[in-house]
């Protein structure tokens, strides 16, 4: 094919393009409203919202019109933001992304539908009306891609969240009588739990003033390095608030690797169980 004969099929491309954006701006809130009635009678939960997004709908029938006739670069930066701005208004508002992802079919066959009347119409041969519709795909994968992202970025934080709370819920300061408290941990200390130790342990026993304080470990299942100088630090600290700590359910195997890594537990009462640990507090005859 020669140069003048590309350049001129260039031409006729763009200017079916331009075409086809100024006819599917005609229908746009025809095409929109098909849109919510398809929707709306999958998604009944839908219908609620049904003046909030149709404009939404209007939009993006918009956008895959313009879309037609723009430059790549151009297309994929007006997408961008319509994607993100618009995903982060509805998952702010509680709807599904399977509801949405499902509402993208409606769009590729009413446009690409209208697309094929005015095909017909005009006579396109085959290869311009593979080219427009290579276009509309390319712009309705873009639309999906960025529309995704803020659904992404509101699980990842409702996910954080969770973890967070479940962090919270796995470091439980238990108070047992005036000025006894323990802590007893059950499962693997990780970075963040063993911070989290250290915070909530000085946090609650300043809270409930707290005298005396055990942390039982007869539910962790291993004590390494890590842990066992985190552990270390936390005395320390509960030393410098007044605290009198204590730990309760070393291992023979935990008491092994203290020693190996030459930590200095001489100062901080130990216990081979929490019983032993509060009995010598005193607490059996309290209650009594």
């Amino acid at each position: 094919m020669s140069n003048e004969r590309m350049y001129s099929m260039a031409i006729q491309i763009e200017e079916t393009l331009e075409y086809l954006t100024d006819t599917i701006l005609a229908h746009k809130e025809d095409l929109a409203m098909t849109i919510t009635e398809q929707q709306n009678n999958t998604y009944s939960n839908l219908k609620n919202l049904t003046n909030t997004l149709i404009p939404l709908r209007v939009e993006l029938v918009t956008l895959y019109a313009e879309a037609l006739s723009l430059e790549p670069v151009q297309r994929e930066e007006k997408i961008q933001k319509w994607g993100l701005e618009t995903g982060r208004k509805c998952a702010e508002l509680g709807i599904s992304l399977d509801a949405m992802l499902k509402e993208v079919p409606h769009y590729r066959n009413a446009i690409g539908e209208l697309i094929k009347e005015e095909a017909l119409k005009k006579q396109y041969s085959l290869e311009k009306f593979y080219e427009i519709l290579s276009v509309l795909d390319q712009a309705v994968n873009d639309v999906v891609y960025f529309f995704c992202l803020p659904f992404v970025e509101v699980q990842t934080n409702n996910l954080k969240a969770s973890q967070e709370q479940m962090l919270e819920m796995s470091v439980p300061v238990v108070p047992v009588d005036n000025g006894i408290a323990v802590l007893p941990l059950v499962g693997t200390i990780d970075t963040h739990r063993a911070k989290l130790v250290i915070e909530e342990s000085l946090t609650q026993c300043l809270a409930l003033n707290i005298e005396e304080f055990v942390i039982d470990l007869s539910g962790v299942a291993m004590v390494d390095t890590f842990v066992a100088q985190k552990l270390f630090q936390v005395m320390d600290s509960l030393k410098l608030i007044g605290v009198k700590p204590k730990i309760s359910g070393i291992s023979p195997e935990m008491a092994q690797t203290i020693v190996q890594l030459g930590l200095d537990f001489k100062e901080v009462p130990s216990y081979a169980t929490l019983k032993s640990a509060l009995r010598e507090i005193g607490f059996e005859r309290r209650m009594n």
